[in-house]
């Protein structure tokens, strides 16, 4: 167990595993057998990992506080992203404008002649 960021907040890892065999009890990957350990690291990126969360009141307010704060952040990137575009629209006009009146003065000078 191991004392997180907020405090009085702890996590607490185990990996359950359970298979022919029977149900065993890892505190880590490197606990468990190799062969085992691989069969679990592939399960990992996989439908069949779970993760639960236990909490009192105090962590629900924790892990809420938090979630609120990830989606404000995803909400103000997103609002970013329109300014983005539309600068980078401004510029790529500007070069076009530019580029075209750089072509416009190379003709001139040749006509002139």
């Amino acid at each position: 167990m191991k004392e997180a960021g907020e405090p009085r907040t702890w996590h607490l890892s185990v990996v359950l595993t359970s298979t022919r065999e029977g149900t065993e009890v890892f505190d880590t990957l490197d606990d468990m057998p190799a062969v085992l350990r691989a069969r679990c690291v592939r399960a990992l990126d996989s439908k069949d990992c779970q993760t639960v969360v236990i909490a009192d009141e105090a962590g629900r307010d924790y892990l809420r506080r938090i979630i609120e704060e990830r989606e404000q952040a995803k909400q103000q990137e997103i609002a970013a992203k329109p300014v983005v575009k539309r600068a980078y629209s401004v510029r790529l006009a500007v070069e076009i404008a530019v580029c075209g009146a750089i072509g416009f003065a190379l003709w001139l000078l040749a006509t002139v002649r």
